[in-house]
């Protein structure tokens, strides 16, 4: 089946009602999904807590999102009302990882991503490739979207993301690509959640401006993120609520799941990295540095589908939508200008090209 991209174009007004014509029903039930999920969680640390109490943590957000950037945060408002949902809803739907964090002060090492940077001194053709999967509950499956945005007012993009949210995945037509793992550190606050950040960076016209906002916001929590640009330029950052750092790259490769690298931060986290976290890393990381120099699109490809092992890179398929499978994949090159997108669990579905 053809990969369906969804073009959206306009004011971020008119950007958020095309999206809500386009995945009304999906978004309405992927947003209703994450609060009841919220909620779920929530309870397991505090048993009598109302789904009240849920949204006015998730409006405790909303602020820091209209100074951070306010055409993210009019096209945000504008989803809101287009889907019939309070912005608290959205946040939620959106910011799940980033909100959970906030709301609890914890979360489980059972979700999370596997990403690579790979930059030309570990390619076979000089090129930087970036790239990930995208694990998290099965039912978030059905609701995965890929969209092309042409705002007025800023560079195109394509990101691979969820029905009713901003930016997880993308590259713009400014040449840069942006993507990001999850973490689990104990400085979460309300703050400005990591899609918004992504859309931000996506926006920016160039590769300091997409670092940049990454980097100056107000975050509500920590994830790991790649920005690559058209130049070979690339960062892999982590990041807390209130500090982050670049990572080293050791012969033009970085690995990254879900826990610190850098020792400043890991005091941060909430706990020791799981088995989990550090079983996927050890794979695709032996994988790729085995080959480094003579990398393919094709070697990043099976990378992202290892499967061997208690803790394979790509999580097989489940029957319990609240278990977490790999939803996705994909890998991105600046300088090619192209993406390549397996829109559901990389092990059924061919990964298909799309020119930004």
């Amino acid at each position: 089946m053809a990969l369906e991209i969804i073009d959206l174009q306009g004011t971020p007004e008119e950007i958020a009602r095309q999206h809500a014509d386009a995945c009304y029903d999906s978004a309405r039930e992927m947003i209703r999904a994450r609060c009841d999920l919220a909620l779920k969680r929530g309870r397991e640390k505090q048993d009598d807590l109302t789904m009240e109490r849920c949204l006015r943590v998730a409006e405790d957000h909303l602020p820091a999102h209209q100074d951070y950037s306010p055409a993210v945060y009019a096209e945000f408002r504008a989803l809101a009302d287009a889907l019939d949902v309070g912005a608290d809803e959205l946040l939620i739907g959106n910011g799940y990882t980033d909100y959970i964090d906030v709301l609890r002060g914890e979360l489980s090492a059972g979700e999370g991503c596997t990403s690579f940077i790979a930059t030309g001194a570990a390619t076979a053709d000089g090129f930087t490739y970036v790239g990930q999967t995208w694990d998290m509950n099965a039912f978030a499956e059905p609701h995965m979207r890929v969209f092309r945005r042409c705002p007025e007012d800023a560079p195109a993009w394509v990101t691979l993301t969820t029905s009713g949210c901003l930016s997880l995945i993308g590259m713009s037509e400014a040449q840069i690509a942006v993507g990001n793992t999850n973490l689990h550190p104990r400085d979460a606050r309300a703050g400005v959640i990591y899609l918004a950040m992504i859309h931000e960076a996506l926006r920016s016209p160039d590769y300091s401006r997409a670092r940049a906002a990454i980097t100056w916001a107000e975050r509500a929590s920590g994830h790991y993120y790649y920005v690559a640009s058209i130049s070979g330029s690339v960062t892999g950052i982590e990041t807390t609520a209130t500090r982050e750092t670049a990572l080293p790259m050791p012969e033009g490769l970085l690995v990254h799941a879900n826990h610190y690298q850098n020792p400043d931060l890991e005091e941060l986290s909430d706990g020791p990295a799981g088995d989990n976290t550090l079983g996927r890393e050890a794979m695709l990381d032996g994988f790729l540095r085995e080959r480094v120099g003579e990398l393919t699109l094709e070697t990043l490809m099976d990378g992202m589908r290892l499967q061997e092992g208690e803790h394979p890179v790509c999580r097989a398929p489940v029957d319990d939508p609240d278990e977490v499978t790999t939803c996705a994949a994909a890998i991105m090159c600046p300088e090619l200008r192209k993406m390549w997108i397996a829109d559901g669990n990389p092990r059924e579905t061919e990964f298909e090209e799309v020119t930004v």
